[in-house]
């Protein structure tokens, strides 16, 4: 049985990746907030503060049944209004980009804030209808319906914002970027707060192999209750997958350098997170693949957007020198500064096998792609100052060179594609890859 933490840990990922998370919580707090006016509306002092206001109060009762009324039947329209709008932007990048996005979009605060004020503004009103009193005597609540006005007229304003919004996130570039934005944060994140630990990795050939008893893809781990369960029973833990693997039932996951009891073995387990969505807050990996299903995407007939692939191409380049300067952490230790857990990093190999091989391969008959490929290539070349990738990277260029001699029949392409031959042999002066002829 899982543990309740890794419960409320995908609760918690579930609640906050629903489109009605910020709305709810608005809405809740239009609730009490339309008590609060409700309790002291007739209090003295509410009552000399709106006898200095009175000429902005609605005083008859009828009026403001009708202010509320117009107010909520209104609104309702707009809400609907925009509810059909992120329904179509959602399908729009499903069906167009990627679904992989579809979490980004969905948690979007802005537009989650705009439809939970709409919300909010629905429960507060028909709150103050239903204390409308139908007897003279009695009077209106003059004061919460002014209020309500406010809330109203905000309303539209929110809605002016709304469509601004929901228009921008729409374009395909500031979705790419967005996705660039938060991938760039994620990796300086690993790189800042968890830079290298000098060390060396223990051997461990005879350590006790630990198989999952469930099946997914490996989405985080939760490491401070690792490091702390690793603490408690001395022992050390070797992960033997990098982050986004996909685990089988009874398939290795870590090794152990001793033997444990079959409860701590469990525990160990669920500290291992799987759920189905990709969240780029997770893992930088995450980010690389939506960018390059964007752009594979992009490649396919159905859609024929080069302009997109070119720019998803690009971004890579960016995030792909970013992976070749970064530091980062495979050996976390405990309080007692004891090495206890040994990640597997994702090497620059495994993200460019995974993502822009598979644009060469939808892309290789596009001059104009290929030409973004190989100048991507020599980018990377010219920022690997430490020449830690140089065999990798001379690799992959020898190979796109090689498509594009069987796919590219154009004097004038080959042409092209020699210029950036020639930029490489220059950058690498152990290369010598010899022009394309017609």
């Amino acid at each position: 049985m899982k543990p309740l933490k890794n419960i409320f840990y995908k609760a918690y990922r579930s609640i906050i990746g629903s489109i009605a998370f910020y709305p709810t919580l608005i809405a809740v707090g239009f609730f009490v907030f339309a008590a609060i006016i409700m309790l002291i509306e007739y209090e003295p002092f509410m009552m000399d503060f709106k006898e200095n206001i009175s000429f902005v109060l609605v005083k008859s009762k009828e009026d403001a049944r009708l202010v509320l009324g117009t107010l909520v039947g209104s609104i309702i329209s707009l809400m609907v209004f925009s509810f059909s709008m992120v329904m179509i932007v959602l399908n729009r990048a499903s069906s167009t980009l990627s679904p992989r996005v579809i979490p980004g979009l969905i948690t979007d605060k802005s537009n989650q804030v705009v439809l939970g004020f709409y919300l909010g503004t629905i429960i507060y009103s028909l709150i103050l209808i239903v204390n409308v009193q139908s007897k003279e005597t009695i009077n209106s609540p003059d004061f919460g319906i002014f209020l309500a006005m406010i809330f109203g007229i905000s309303c539209l304003g929110f809605f002016m914002y709304f469509i601004h919004t929901i228009s921008q996130n729409i374009q395909v570039d500031n979705i790419l970027d967005s996705i660039y934005s938060k991938t760039k944060v994620e990796m300086e994140r690993l790189t800042l707060a968890e830079s290298e630990i000098e060390g060396e990795k223990p051997n461990t050939e005879k350590w006790f192999m630990l198989t999952t008893s469930k099946a997914g893809y490996f989405k985080k781990v939760r490491v401070n209750e690792l490091v702390k369960l690793c603490e408690q029973h001395e022992i050390k833990v070797q992960m033997l997958e990098p982050v986004g693997f996909f685990f089988v039932e009874n398939a290795p996951l870590v090794r152990i350098n001793k033997e444990i009891e079959d409860k701590v073995k469990l525990e160990i387990e669920n500290c291992f997170i799987l759920y189905p969505q990709e969240w780029v807050s997770d893992h930088y990996v995450f980010g690389f693949k939506q960018i390059s299903e964007i752009a594979i995407k992009a490649l396919s007939p159905g859609i024929n957007d080069p302009g997109t692939a070119i720019k998803g191409i690009h971004l890579l380049s960016l995030l792909y020198i970013k992976k070749i300067q970064m530091h980062e952490k495979y050996i976390i230790k405990d309080s007692k500064d004891v090495s206890r857990v040994f990640f597997r990093k994702i090497t620059f190999e495994q993200l460019f096998d995974g993502n822009i091989t598979q644009i060469r391969i939808y892309g290789k008959s596009d001059t104009v792609v290929m030409l973004a490929l190989l100048h991507a290539l020599l980018n990377m070349l010219k920022a690997d100052t430490n020449r830690t990738h140089y065999d990798s990277i001379t690799r992959y260029f020898k190979a796109f060179i090689e498509v594009c001699n069987k796919s590219l029949e154009s004097e004038l392409d080959l042409q092209a594609v020699n210029k950036v031959i020639e930029a490489f042999n220059d950058q690498n002066a152990s290369s010598s890859i010899a022009p394309l002829t017609v």
